[in-house]
């Protein structure tokens, strides 16, 4: 391991895409991740492993403990792929079929992305003498209560402990969250490197009249919307208050809400006691979720606190406007009034304010159109990000060999 002496900034700079393929071996890299949704992180960790491919530079493995899209994406683009149901084993029967698989590979990077799997990873790097152990954290811990608390403090602790002695380094989705897990690990363990998207596949071929359609909307309506899963954090009660004061002015208004989650059932309650099951359209979860997009006139995210979310990225990049709470990393790719706009408290008055504002003004939102298309093509690709992953993962092997 090279945590005593770190390799790298606290940003890794992004090499030129190609510039050390001819010179260098291939790394080979295996990342861990559960694989059970297909939310945010689990986009990122396809996204990073479609364009590490791409590269030519990684060999790539993957474990993966649930099947599901995830596992299908990395398969798409090369990875092999180790699949263990999590159902069916338990944790050391995860890590002896882990170890199985991984062994005589000559794995040099091992790359987690939960709290479970980084578990997995100190012990795999310590079974078979991994040399290099990365992981990345997405967001920070959502909230809970009784005794979900106590085992969340458990899992909290034990993964600070693998992180102390078998880590080289966190990566950080935002600098929001760098500062909190620098607290944990200390400034020279975390760097930050951003959640970036595929822009080629970031697309739909529908046009707006044709995506409201397709929901069963009118085409000529205007539509007010926000995707993820639907869980307390993401606020999205906050969101059905807003409705209805949006509604009070403008009754032609619909609302769309993309996704599944513990507050499905209550949220469809909370839109029947406000008098909104005709203006709400709750969708589920969307494979089509660009499409969903499209048919916006208005993104929102009113959560309490996020890490750098994809969906995000992914509206600003398919041309809709977005109102924003300025929490976790969306303050970071939001900037209010120029590619999006604020909404700094959870009253729905002001989120309801600040969407009609969008929905009222047809240059401001042409401007915040054009800006945020903009900020996420320089910003936040899919290149930008794996090229930085990239030379995190180079220059903490070349700190291991010249210490071997």
């Amino acid at each position: 391991m090279s945590v005593g002496n770190p390799a790298v900034g606290l940003e890794p700079p992004a090499a030129p895409a190609g510039e050390q393929t001819s010179r260098c071996p291939q790394i080979s890299v295996c990342h861990i991740a559960s694989g059970d949704l297909w939310a945010g992180a689990e986009v990122q960790v396809a996204t990073l492993l479609r364009s590490l491919a791409r590269s030519g530079d990684f060999q790539l493995l993957a474990i993966f403990l649930n099947e599901g899209r995830l596992a299908d994406e990395a398969r798409a683009c090369g990875v092999e792929v180790l699949v263990i149901p999590e159902s069916q084993f338990s944790f050391f029967g995860l890590l002896r079929r882990a170890t199985d698989f991984l062994r005589g590979r000559n794995v040099q990077v091992l790359h987690s992305h939960r709290y479970k799997e980084n578990l997995l990873a100190a012990l795999l790097a310590s079974r078979l003498r991994i040399p290099v152990v990365v992981r990345t954290q997405h967001g920070a811990p959502e909230p809970v209560h009784g005794w979900k608390r106590v085992r969340q403090l458990t899992v909290h602790w034990l993964d600070s402990l693998a992180a102390r002695y078998s880590t080289d380094r966190v990566i950080a989705v935002s600098e929001n969250l760098r500062r909190q897990l620098a607290r944990r690990f200390g400034d020279e363990r975390v760097v930050v490197i951003r959640n970036g998207i595929d822009a080629a596949r970031v697309c739909s071929t529908l046009t707006p009249q044709q995506a409201r359609q397709r929901l069963g909307l009118p085409a000529d309506c205007r539509v007010v919307g926000t995707a993820g899963r639907l869980e307390p954090v993401k606020r999205l009660d906050v969101f059905l208050e807003a409705a209805r004061r949006m509604i009070a002015q403008d009754p032609g208004i619909r609302f769309l809400i993309a996704g599944e989650g513990s507050q499905a059932r209550p949220l469809r309650q909370q839109a029947h006691r406000l008098g909104l099951s005709e203006h709400v359209v709750f969708t589920g979860h969307r494979a089509d979720i660009y499409d969903v997009l499209r048919a916006l006139d208005v993104f929102v995210l009113c959560s309490d606190h996020e890490g750098l979310p994809m969906v995000l990225l992914e509206a600003m990049a398919l041309g809709v406007p977005v109102v924003v709470r300025p929490v976790g990393g969306m303050a970071e790719v939001v900037e209010d009034g120029v590619s999006g706009l604020w909404v700094p408290t959870q009253q729905p008055d002001e989120l309801a304010a600040r969407c009609l504002l969008v929905l009222r003004d047809p240059e401001l939102c042409e401007r915040l159109r054009a800006a945020a298309l903009a900020r996420v093509h320089e910003r936040f690709s899919a290149e930008s990000t794996a090229r930085a992953v990239a030379e995190l993962y180079r220059s903490l092997c070349h700190a291991e060999s010249s210490h071997a």
